[in-house]
This record gives C-alpha cells, sequence and structure tokens, in this order.
C-alpha cells in the first residue's frame, strides 16, 4: 500500500491561468513531472520517501524498470553495506538509509534533472560525500538546495 503525502514549504505555485488559485504553500514530492523539459525531479532528504510498505512501491512511482532496479540495489549496497531487493521493507531502514535510497531511486529514474534538497545535512560526513560523487557522475542535470525549516 502506498501512501502520498503532501509535504509544505515555501514553494509557491500559481496556477490562476488555469482557473486554480492556491494560497497556501504548495505541497511536494507529488508536484513534479519527470518527462516535463524545464521540470525538476525533487528529491527532499526532510521526506524521502512516499511508500511506507516496500521498496516495490517506491520504484513503481520512480518508473524504474527490473533491470535498472539491480544496478540501484548494487548501488546502496556500495554505499550502506545493506542488501535490498523489491520485497524489502521500507520502514526497516534507518533515516539516513532512506535518503540514500530515495538519492538512488531519483537517479535511476528516467528524470533527467533533479533537485536534491538538504541532502548534506542528512548523512553522515563519508557517505554524503560517496553519494555526492554517485551523483554528480550520474550525467543528469542536478540542482543542489538547502531550505531551512523557518522559510
Amino acid at each position: 500500500m502506498c501512501q502520498v503525502q503532501f509535504i509544505f514549504r515555501s514553494i509557491h505555485f500559481d496556477f490562476s491561468n488555469q482557473g486554480i488559485n492556491l494560497t497556501e504553500r504548495a505541497g511536494y514530492p507529488a508536484l513534479y513531472n519527470m518527462d516535463a523539459p524545464k521540470n525538476y525531479l525533487l528529491a527532499d532528504a526532510e521526506h524521502p520517501l512516499i511508500c511506507t510498505d516496500k521498496v516495490w512501491d517506491e520504484l513503481l512511482l520512480y518508473n524504474i524498470a527490473p533491470r535498472r532496479a539491480e544496478a540501484l540495489f548494487a548501488d546502496f549496497f556500495e554505499l550502506t553495506d545493506k542488501r535490498l531487493n523489491e520485497n524489502y521493507i521500507l520502514k526497516h531502514l534507518s533515516g539516513g538509509q532512506k535518503v540514500i535510497l530515495m538519492a538512488l531511486l531519483a537517479l535511476h529514474s528516467p528524470a533527467r534533472r533533479i533537485c536534491f534538497m538538504n541532502l548534506e545535512r542528512s548523512l553522515d560526513p563519508d557517505k554524503a560525500a560517496r553519494l555526492q560523487d554517485l551523483i554528480r557522475r550520474s550525467g543528469k542535470e542536478i540542482i543542489w538546495q538547502r531550505v531551512d525549516d523557518h522559510d
């Protein structure tokens, strides 16, 4: 089962030209489109996963094929020394492992542009450096952002 969460931050969306007027802060990670040429997949380490059951649910959301999933699992093992598979229960991961999984899901997804938010605050320095190196080598267009809680 997958539960979608809407996280409120200081990102505002204006849909007034479509008859929708949002006056509250707009939520994400639900508001992204991997195929749009100017949009970024948002990967916020403050809220790394959408689903609460199995890794398979996240793989489906990120549109990751089985072949790509195997590469993702290998990268996850390299970073964490923990073996994952599509049936692994997400709640058994630590907070840092969830952040690493989120980053790897984004990297292995078809998204060409990714905005990583708050990544450096959520991992120990060694894992953060190794993950950032993997991100830089991905060939994807990357934006790094830090969003403070008081925004």
